[in-house]
């Protein structure tokens, strides 16, 4: 049995995360897998240099990986949020849970658990059930799990805004008014990801780069002091075995290889949806630089696992033609799944 370890990221101020939209107004509110991944390989060559990195990379380009992460989704207090997962609900809903339905789009992990096991409480379907400034749902016996700042206070667990802010002209002094969007944390609240150690030996690595990588900031928007975050260990969970569930709900982007596409991973029994992927290249070699865009199975989706096939993805290349002679440029593309039955 597979063991995973949640680490929380408690932010000490703003995150931007971008998001296709204009300028830099719109900013998610969780981040991708291949986002933290490729932040992580940043803070490796920087601390640990180029040779390093590479001998990190090798498993991963190998089709092997060390482990496994997870995209980093909200947490409140001892409250962990996932995507709502593309499953057809156990029992049909009441007829006034279904707008609320339609509006969520978190659910905590207790509920998530009871969706996929096919046995939710008659009280998840409760107004208390729902948070609808946040889009989640969650068990009404959770609610009472959530930060006391947020029961007591009614201060809000994470919330999306923009502030206006001004450029100069370094030339001509002119300046321009411009707005970006950040995500702030309530109290005892931020981000938590997922990882599954194929190889523990790394973990050592991980831990410190990630901790390093709370110093530098996440996300975009750094030099204004956005994205900081303290590292904070959190329990370590065992998770089903994968080889015997025929199908998958993903917790992480995901970009099947051609053998799993074949094998019929997003067959008639997936429900997915796909996300696109681009953005500018993180690296002193190449900042200035586009990646190739490329597309990827988002998180809450549903794969099938045909028998005899292992649903793992890949490490996709995107390294845009100008920049070939310098160094590769990786999108990660590993699966971290949670097995789950499937029904016609």
């Amino acid at each position: 049995m597979p063991t995973v370890t949640t680490y929380l990221l408690r932010f000490r101020g703003p995150l931007h995360v971008a998001e296709r939209g204009v300028g830099i107004e719109e900013t998610a509110e969780f981040v991708h897998s291949d986002t933290l991944f490729s932040a992580l390989c940043s803070v490796v060559r920087l601390g640990w240099g180029e040779s390093e990195l590479q001998r990190f990379l090798a498993p991963f380009r190998a089709g092997e990986p060390s482990f496994l992460f997870s995209s980093a989704f909200p947490f409140a207090g001892s409250v962990r949020f996932l995507p709502k997962p593309q499953l057809a609900l156990p029992s049909p809903p009441p007829d006034d849970a279904r707008k609320r339905l339609r509006q969520t789009r978190w659910v905590s992990l207790g509920l998530f658990q009871a969706w996929l096991s096919g046995e939710l409480p008659g009280d998840a379907f409760a107004p208390a059930a729902f948070l609808p400034p946040v889009a989640a749902w969650l068990l009404p016996s959770e609610r009472r799990a959530l930060p006391r700042s947020f029961t007591r206070d009614g201060i809000p667990l994470w919330v999306r805004d923009v502030v206006p802010r001004v450029a100069i002209d370094r030339v001509t002094n002119a300046s321009q008014v411009f707005r970006s969007g950040r995500l702030r944390f309530g109290p005892d609240c931020g981000l938590f990801v997922l990882v599954e150690w194929r190889d523990a030996s790394w973990r050592p690595l991980v831990e410190a780069a990630l901790a390093e990588l709370g110093q530098l900031g996440l996300g975009g928007l750094r030099s204004t002091g956005h994205g900081q975050f303290s590292l904070e260990p959190g329990e370590e969970i065992d998770v089903p075995e994968r080889e015997q569930a025929p199908g998958l709900v993903t917790l992480s982007l995901y970009a099947p290889t051609r053998s799993e596409l074949a094998a019929g991973v997003l067959g008639p029994f997936a429900r997915f949806d796909l996300a696109l992927r681009g953005g500018w290249i993180a690296s002193p070699d190449g900042a200035s630089y586009r990646r190739r865009e490329l597309r990827m199975v988002s998180e809450g989706s549903v794969v099938a696992r045909p028998p005899g096939t292992t649903v793992l993805g890949q490490l996709v290349d995107v390294t845009p033609e100008v920049m070939r002679t310098v160094h590769p440029v990786y999108r990660y593309g590993y699966a971290f799944t949670v097995p789950v039955d499937l029904k016609e």
